[in-house]
């Protein structure tokens, strides 16, 4: 209890000192707002009024001094340069290339107007252009200390660490004290894993720069990054003891503290912060992470959902807090209906654009969230029917005519066009039900006296390990949030083939253990990196038995949607690897059932090898299933295929006939699709393995390709860098 009141006094303390800052720059600055009330200020004074605002990082209010100064003095080159800079700042990069043109145009070509025009060029990815202005500044002017820091960033970019480290230190042997050499070789030789080296250069930072609030965050970062929470602490307090309005500060001290387990002062800092700005999106987030952590899972769900309403774009909350409602709800929870309609409006959203994969994600969310949701189920159920799963869709509108009812008219004789409606709409699904259920007569679950909804269809058991990133990031358990959403994205049209299971871990040998204990099939380390911008998660499997890597994953996302399309795509990428494997469930003579069909992509005439039951294992090395040729058992060509289940003929047994149910299969060859008429659908690749033995020997394609690859990631170190003033 100490602690909080200690931290609820400081930040008292530094918002006393907030109120008496904006005191005194009203005292400060009360001859500049005069002036700004005066209709007759000219182009130079409305240039000094913006070149306040501009200090103060009020970007905006800078840019229409500026525009007002250009409105008086369309000549005015120092006004057009300092507007470009704002636009800068504002992520504007084309304007502010437009703009400094036109200082260009009036004041001849200065290094700092083509400097600041190639640092546009650099953040609209036309890095040649870049490359080419900033080495023309350093050919007249050998010194220019700007250049050189462009050409670093470039090197940067394209992953050149110690080229970057190069221009940095040349950047300061002509300037020994420069802070944003000395910030940015800190953090590059963070990077390289020079931590002495990053260090020293910190210490001379702060001893030069005492008063840089930037000296003492970057400080507070590299430390945070190091594990050394204490000493963050005390940097990112001087930071705001420097700056009391330094907001990314406060950012980071709440992160830090989270990552101390100090819930409480996370929340005290989180609270801070939405006093002062409510629109800020991450301290909605941490806080409700806090209060979740601390077990007041209402206030943690309240906190969220007023963050949404705040920023309803921020995924990875609206997935933090819907996975905290499937936990800490119950089912008949009355609010669920109303979460579950944003999902519904995203479906809809998707549906009208023809994005089926983003349609049923969408879909399948909601009714996760509130599974009485009529339109979601018929909305589904509707994507089924037109891919040609009417047993699921019959099962999917049976769900919802058993949870609708006839409506009783309040007047017999004159209903209300509302009940008339209703009635009809109960009548016609009902009608339908019937007519499906007539046409079900004749399908392999009743031939073989079987109910395929209710098998237990698991092919392969993952662990999902995660664990967290020392360093600070904007979204503190991205890793874990992902990992158990990732488990969720698994379940299938009716059932699961691939069952993951979530958990913390300290490392490789935690995680191995873990999954070696439970004989699990593989298990998977997940990590997950992020920049106000885009989302990479990271994935490394590897066998369960063995311990030996399988596969590496790096998926990459950018813009609208960014964490649920990373995961679906890290989802699709494990499914390519896994191998196509079934059960035999019954035989009649040479024919099989198997438990297998349509929903995992199935199609007549493809080819399994039969394998004796428990024989195979995953392969010591890389991908797939290994087994004897002793324990294979002969082999089966589907010949009729339903939604969930299939038949299969029984050939090439050998001499002695040794299959029996309980047996596996394991796929060998899928047909062309020129021999057949059926096609896969793409609604049962969503979630089932694809990987057949005629797969091992092909390449596997890297999982950054397509537009992926035409976006160059801007990682955190170049992030920061670039913010540096």
């Amino acid at each position: 209890m100490k602690k909080k009141s200690d931290l609820a006094l400081a930040l008292g303390l530094i918002l006393f000192a907030l109120c008496g800052t904006s005191f005194a720059e009203v005292n400060t600055f009360s001859k500049t707002k005069a002036f700004e009330q005066n209709s007759k200020m000219s182009a130079s004074q409305l240039y000094e009024v913006g070149l306040e605002y501009y200090d103060e990082k009020q970007w905006w209010q800078a840019s229409e001094k500026f525009q007002e100064a250009l409105q008086k003095n369309s000549a005015y080159a120092d006004a057009w340069y300092m507007l470009s800079k704002c636009s800068y700042e504002l992520n504007q990069f084309d304007l502010s290339v437009t703009y400094v043109e036109n200082a260009q145009k009036y004041a001849g070509d200065k290094p700092e107007y083509a400097n600041l025009k190639a640092f546009s060029y650099v953040s609209l990815g036309k890095f040649k252009d870049a490359d080419s202005l900033f080495n023309s500044v350093l050919k007249k002017y050998p010194n220019n200390i700007e250049a050189r820091f462009g050409l670093a960033e470039l090197d940067l970019f394209s992953g050149k660490l110690t080229g970057a480290e190069v221009l940095y230190k040349d950047a300061l042997k002509r300037e020994p004290l420069n802070v944003k050499a000395l910030l940015s070789l800190a953090l590059v030789s963070t990077e390289l894993g020079k931590k002495d080296l990053a260090q020293s250069y910190i210490n001379k930072a702060l001893q030069s720069h005492a008063n840089n609030e930037e000296v003492y965050f970057i400080a507070s970062y590299l430390a945070a990054m190091n594990g050394n929470y204490s000493e963050a602490e005390k940097k990112c307090l001087m930071a705001v003891t420097v700056n009391p309005n330094y907001d990314s500060a406060y950012e980071l001290l709440g992160t830090i503290y989270y990552a101390q387990e100090r819930y409480q002062d996370v929340i005290d800092i989180a609270d801070f912060r939405i006093n002062r700005n409510r629109d800020l999106s991450q301290a909605w987030f941490i806080k409700g992470l806090a209060l979740e952590k601390l077990g007041r899972f209402e206030e943690s769900i309240s906190t969220w959902q007023t963050g949404l309403e705040v920023d309803p774009t921020d995924e990875i909350m609206r997935t933090a807090f819907e996975l905290s409602i499937l936990k800490n709800t119950e089912l008949e929870d009355p609010r669920r209906k109303t979460w579950a309609t944003y999902h519904v409006k995203k479906g809809q959203e998707y549906q009208k654009k023809y994005l089926g994969l983003q349609v049923r994600y969408e879909y399948q969310t909601a009714l996760k969230i509130n599974p009485r949701n009529k339109t979601a189920r018929q909305a589904f159920a509707d994507i089924l029917y037109n891919d040609g799963f009417n047993e699921n869709y019959l099962e999917q509108i049976k769900f919802v005519r058993d949870n609708s009812t006839m409506p009783q008219y309040k007047n017999a004789k004159k209903p209300t066009d509302v009940e008339e409606a209703k009635k009809i709409r109960y009548i016609r699904l009902s009608d339908t039900v019937e007519g499906f259920e007539s046409l079900m007569e004749n399908t392999l679950a009743k031939k073989w006296d079987i109910n395929p909804f209710y098998l237990d269809k698991t092919r392969w058991n993952i662990g999902i390990y995660y664990m967290e990133k020392v360093e600070p990031l904007y979204h503190p358990d991205i890793a874990r949030i992902a990992s158990e959403d990732l488990r969720l994205m698994f379940q299938g049209i009716s059932s699961t083939n691939v069952k993951l299971y979530p958990e913390k871990v300290t490392g490789y040998a935690d995680a191995y253990k873990k999954a070696h204990d439970k004989k699990l099939d593989y298990f998977i380390i997940m990590t997950g990196d992020e920049t106000d911008r885009d989302v990479k998660i990271d994935a490394v499997m590897y066998s369960a038995r063995t311990g030996t890597k399988t596969q590496d994953f790096s998926i990459y996302r950018t813009g609208n949607e960014r964490f649920s399309g990373a995961l679906l795509r890290l989802r699709k990428e494990i499914l390519s690897i896994l191998p196509v494997r079934a059960k035999i469930l019954n035989r009649s003579v040479n024919e099989l059932l198997l438990d297998i069909g349509k929903s995992e992509g199935m199609i007549k005439n493809a080819e399994f090898a039969v394998i004796k039951k428990g024989a195979m294992k995953t392969s010591d090395t890389g991908v797939g299933l290994v087994y004897t040729d002793s324990d294979v058992l002969g082999k089966v060509t589907l010949s009729k295929v339903s939604e969930e289940i299939s038949e299969g003929i029984l050939s090439d047994t050998g001499f002695y006939d040794r299959v029996n149910s309980g047996d596996e299969i394991i796929l060998v060859k899928m047909p062309e699709k020129k021999e057949v008429k059926e096609t896969q659908s793409e609604a049962s690749l969503d979630t089932a393995p694809q990987a057949s033995e005629a797969d091992k020997e092909k390449e596997k394609v890297s999982p950054l390709k397509g537009a992926d690859l035409e976006i160059t990631r801007t990682p955190t170190l170049i992030r920061m860098i670039k913010e540096l003033n």
